[in-house]
Formats: structure tokens, C-alpha cells, sequence
């Protein structure tokens, strides 16, 4: 009778721990592209540029903590500094030319995920993590930006799946 009351505990801590993993999918991911940058092989981001990676803030503030990536650039590292400063957290790298396990990784994390990208490498992600068609995103365009919603009804057994809204900021500087 023990034995099968230790078992019975054993195999309930292994399901409540698998469960995590099971559940295991963040619950928004916030995706913008850099901000304004100057000209060059390796630019920095313009004064408008530093601007809007500063009203980013007020796009993600009501969290209270979040994960957050960027790309090895310095646009999109500057772009997520502000928010890396006022999270008091650190930006993870990605590799941007491989998306697909980029992917495959943020599916594995909990809670708020923020993504700084590219104009080409951000509708791609959007697209890959919602299994949807996003469209592109023009070389100047910098006030367009997806919020990807975990949709909770899905049983555990399924992957995530995420209602994808496309915004525009109302940066104005």
C-alpha cells in the first residue's frame, strides 16, 4: 500500500512537471523592426531613430518582465537598449538567417517575449510563428509592428497557436 501511495506521488510530480514543458509557450511576443538608421555598412540609428527605440517603452511598459532578443546589428541592439535599461534585463542574441530554429526556441519560453528584428526578418517570424501570411514590410517603413496573442482554447497536445494583430505606432517626435 506505501509502494503504490510513492508510486502514485512519483507519477503525479513527473506529469506536474512535464506539464510546464506541455504549456510551455509565451503568452504575447511583441515584434518590431529596428528603428531609423543612418547610412553605412554597420549604421547606428538616426536621433528619430533613438527617439522611437525610446517610445517603444511605452508599448511594452505594463509588463513586468519580459524576454528579450535582437538580431547581432547595432540598429536593432540600440533599438532594444531602452527597453533592456528599463526591464532591467538582457538582450539575448538571435541569428536572424535562421528563423526557423529561432522559432522553435521562443515557442519553448513563458510568459512576454519582445523581438527586435529587420524589415525583411520581421513579418518572416511574424508568419512562422503564426503559420499565417503577413505581408512585407518596405526598406523605410518603421512604424509597423505585430503582437502575436497565445490563444488559450487549444489542448495541450497541440502546438501554440497566436491571434496576430499588425499595428502602427502613433510615434510622433
Amino acid at each position: 500500500m506505501v509502494k503504490d501511495k510513492r508510486l502514485l506521488i512519483l507519477v503525479l510530480l513527473v506529469m506536474v512537471f512535464n506539464s510546464q514543458f506541455v504549456f510551455a509557450a509565451p503568452d504575447k511576443i511583441y515584434l518590431f523592426r529596428h528603428s531609423e538608421k543612418q547610412a553605412g555598412k554597420t549604421p547606428s540609428l538616426t536621433v528619430l531613430g533613438a527617439q522611437r527605440a525610446q517610445y517603444l517603452l511605452q508599448l511594452v511598459k505594463q509588463h513586468k518582465n519580459v524576454q528579450l532578443f535582437s538580431s547581432n546589428y547595432k540598429r536593432t541592439l540600440q533599438t532594444a537598449a531602452p527597453m533592456a535599461t528599463y526591464f532591467n534585463t538582457a538582450v539575448k542574441m538571435y541569428d536572424a538567417g535562421d528563423l526557423a530554429s529561432f522559432k522553435s526556441n521562443l515557442l519553448k519560453l513563458q510568459g512576454v517575449v519582445i523581438v527586435v528584428g529587420h524589415s525583411n526578418t520581421t513579418p518572416e517570424l511574424t508568419a512562422l510563428l503564426s503559420n499565417g501570411g503577413i505581408n512585407a514590410m518596405s526598406e523605410d517603413e518603421f512604424s509597423r509592428y505585430y503582437i502575436l496573442d497565445k490563444i488559450r482554447d487549444k489542448t495541450p497536445k497541440d502546438a501554440p497557436q497566436y491571434r496576430v494583430s499588425e499595428l502602427t505606432m502613433d510615434f510622433n517626435n
